[in-house]
């Protein structure tokens, strides 16, 4: 019966740990992964490829050149103005990734879903938040002409923070600045790339407007991480074809001093560093938020949240039971049948024994005089000197088991009754013991 209870008790709690938990995984199985062939592919009709919005970009006039490396879109841009879009900024080694934000200033470059080291590496030092469970649709409030055609779409899965002259979207869901090179955009989700999502919102008029500001969009499709570049072809300190001779550009803001070294790990601006990498809307002075996802946290919620539904649920309070008055006046012969009846649909045949044994023990204290915590072997030897019975039976009267049977309860019950008024002079405990009711 305990385990029933336990069983009762466990039940709601594994009910809603095993609901989170299968949301939890669908929700991850439904998630694209980048390292998918189909992945923002403009030759893929799958659900996460983009090919509707390949066609629709050529339908409009603008050449897509799908390259498959890093070094192939970095030498494409070298021929004159284009958008180089960059679908898995994750998977693009951080030394190509800092090469792309040398490129020309006519050159405009796109990653989608960037996190905070990529964004670090693309020379912005604003704070990066997300991402979140699904990608939200805000209105733009923002005076480009391309999200004021699109309306309200789903870029806000990441959010970038402030950071200067940028200019701001879809609640800091996109973000575009221009540092010493080419215009860096940063949009906070791919959904409006993806075929399945081409028809929601306005995702397809964004990601058209976005990357049909030049006539030419060089379409990095890279699914899988890349290798360390030849050091003979990159060298790493090797100076920018596109920067000032001393290394420096013409605002300080995309010079070789601030974006570090090509690992991606910027110098001189360790503030800037924490801040970016910590990034989220958390409190990025508490190393406890940082140290566990944000799904970890609404699980505890969660679960502390089904507890106080438990509580509520069972009419219980929270913490240690109170004394409190009975509402009306109850008979004890009722007391005991209901108490009794508990005992029985619980059987608990030890604790009811036992129940009695207690309080024949305090009556037969009381009786001699002795202390209340007088222990039981002391009372039983008081009780044989006294009854003339073997003080072994009187002990197992007053403090043995019972069998697992309502017929061994009896007799242990009825024994220690007739113990009790033997002792008080009110029955003869021989004749009790002679016809069996001692074991």
């Amino acid at each position: 019966m305990r385990s029933r209870r336990w069983v009762r008790f466990a039940l709601p709690f594994a009910v809603v740990l095993g609901l989170v938990t299968l949301t939890g995984i669908a929700h991850v199985v439904q998630q694209p992964d980048p390292t998918d062939a189909s992945f923002l592919s403009p030759t893929s009709d799958a659900g996460d490829g983009a090919r509707l919005l390949a066609e629709r970009l050529t339908r409009a006039g603008v050449r897509v050149d799908v390259r498959t490396s890093s070094t192939e879109a970095l030498a494409a841009a070298e021929s004159g103005p284009a958008t180089v879009l960059v679908t898995t900024p994750g998977l693009v080694n951080p030394v190509y990734l800092s090469r792309l934000t040398s490129l020309p200033p006519e050159i405009r470059v796109v990653l989608v879903a960037p996190d905070a080291r990529q964004v670090v590496l693309a020379g912005f030092y604003g704070t990066v938040g997300g991402p979140r469970w699904t990608a939200a649709a805000p209105a733009p409030d923002c005076p480009i002409d391309f999200a004021q055609a699109a309306g309200p779409a789903a870029a806000l899965r990441r959010t970038y923070g402030p950071r200067g002259q940028e200019v701001r979207c879809y609640r800091n869901g996109l973000v575009e600045f221009r540092g010493s090179g080419p215009s860096i955009t940063l949009i906070g989700a791919a959904d409006p790339f993806r075929n399945d999502r081409a028809d929601e919102h306005g995702n397809q008029v964004l990601a058209a407007g976005l990357l049909s500001r030049e006539s030419r969009v060089i379409w990095l499709d890279l699914h899988k991480r890349e290798p360390d570049p030849d050091t003979n072809t990159f060298p790493r300190d090797e100076a920018s074809p596109w920067s000032d001779p001393d290394g420096e550009s013409g605002d300080g803001e995309g010079s070789t001093e601030q974006r570090g070294d090509p690992t991606g790990e910027p110098q001189n601006d360790e503030a800037q560093n924490d801040e970016a990498q910590g990034g989220g809307d958390t409190d990025s002075g508490n190393p406890l938020f940082r140290a566990f996802p944000p799904a970890v946290w609404a699980t505890l919620a969660l679960l502390a949240l089904a507890a106080l539904a438990l509580a509520a649920a069972s009419s219980r309070r929270l913490g240690a039971p109170v004394a409190e008055p009975l509402p009306v006046r109850v008979r004890a012969a009722e007391t005991v049948r209901g108490l009794g009846g508990l005992y029985r649909r619980a059987g608990a045949r030890g604790n009811s024994l036992e129940t009695l044994q207690t309080a024949a023990c305090l009556r037969l204290t009381e009786h001699f005089g002795m202390p209340p915590d007088t222990e039981l072997e002391e009372l039983a030897e008081h009780v044989a000197a006294v009854t003339g019975h073997p003080a072994n039976e009187v002990r197992h009267a007053l403090g043995g088991g019972v069998e697992d049977s309502d017929e061994e309860l009896a007799r242990a019950a009825t024994n220690v009754q007739d113990l009790v008024r033997f002792v008080t002079g009110r029955q003869d405990w021989r004749q009790g013991h002679d016809e069996g009711n001692v074991t």
